[in-house]
């Protein structure tokens, strides 16, 4: 049986939800049917993936010379391949390491922030035992285990190595100083920027007679931000060894160039009359001082001013400042 209100109940309802004492229900609203989703702008669970085909080119190059640096060193066949590029949070990075880990952390001069390197466990191990004459293919018990002081200086040497090569690939964009801080098993205590951070995450797989491992380079975002527009570029040429060379020939022919210097001691303004009748012994008044600096002229050009004095006997020419506008003294 329907339950029909009174009229003063009706009035009551209408007055409590005008009072605001009873609350309206809102309705659903179908989010399907208008064409949009809500967003909550205060949480991104997903990262934008964005291109930087320069930072590409320098993995590229980074793998070539890795894997020749670690053959050559090993004396084995090391085949090296790159996994794509990905951004990630450092926070979730980092929960996917295994302990203990090869941590080694490092600065990249001139940028600004720390960046990481992690090698796997297994090819630690690996390279220890190909240092130490082994096969690197013995099954070793990773777990509840630390690294001997040895294992330590072995893979020092393999972490030059491959701050070397970094070094290296990146000479074409930005000419980078690596310099190492220290190392950690543990990722938690391999905190080189906050939780929340994006991270640039480059990642190559090594395959050595069977032992297979990954070598991975962890740079934060935020510390790239100087270069961050020349990274998202759609080509940036590699510089090679025989460019480098040139460079450095062209640079030393430049240096070497014979060039023609000259001081102007003054000007003066004299009728041709006059100068048809100068003698020995005539004093030509200049518009400088003695003691007003003058200009020196390179290939036509004046570069410096200074003043003119004795240096040794011979007449000398002191540079006391650079010229950088030609318009102002």
């Amino acid at each position: 049986m329907e339950q029909i209100l009174s009229q003063d109940e009706v009035d009551a309802l209408l007055k409590g939800i005008a009072g605001g004492e009873i609350e309206e229900i809102e309705e659903p609203i179908d989010t399907e049917s208008l064409g949009y989703m809500p967003y909550d702008f205060s949480r991104q669970d997903r990262l934008v993936q964005i291109k930087m085909p320069t930072l590409e080119v320098i993995n590229d190059a980074f793998l070539r010379y890795i894997r020749a640096s670690l053959s050559s060193s090993l004396r084995r066949i090391i085949d090296i391949t790159s996994v794509p590029m990905e951004l990630e949070r450092f926070g979730a990075f980092v929960r996917t390491l295994p302990v203990p880990s090869s941590l080694q952390i490092f600065k990249m001069d001139p940028f600004r922030g720390l960046a990481l390197l992690v090698l796997e466990p297994r090819l630690v191990f690996a390279f220890v035992e190909s240092f130490l004459g082994g096969s690197g293919r013995r099954n070793i018990r990773i777990e509840g285990r630390d690294f001997t002081p040895i294992e330590h200086r072995l893979i020092r040497r393999i972490v030059n190595i491959i701050f070397g090569d970094m070094e290296r690939a990146w000479h074409s964009l930005q000419p980078v100083k690596i310099q190492y801080n220290r190392s950690e098993i543990n990722p938690q205590f391999a905190k080189i920027c906050e939780p929340e951070d994006v991270v640039i995450i480059s990642k190559f797989e090594v395959d050595m007679e069977r032992s297979v491992g990954s070598i991975t380079i962890c740079l934060p975002l935020n510390n790239l931000e100087t270069i961050k527009q020349r990274l998202m570029t759609t080509f940036q040429r590699e510089k090679g060894e025989d460019d480098i060379a040139i460079q450095k020939i062209l640079s030393e022919n430049i240096l070497n160039t014979p060039v023609d210097i000259s001081v102007e001691l003054g000007r003066s303004m004299i009728p041709a009359g006059d100068i048809m009748e100068l003698a020995v012994g005539d004093i030509i008044q200049l518009d400088h001082r003695k003691d007003d600096p003058l200009p020196a002229y390179v290939a036509g050009t004046r570069k410096y001013m200074g003043k003119p004095g004795i240096f040794r006997g011979n007449k000398g020419f002191q540079i006391v400042k650079m010229v950088w506008d030609q318009d102002r003294d």
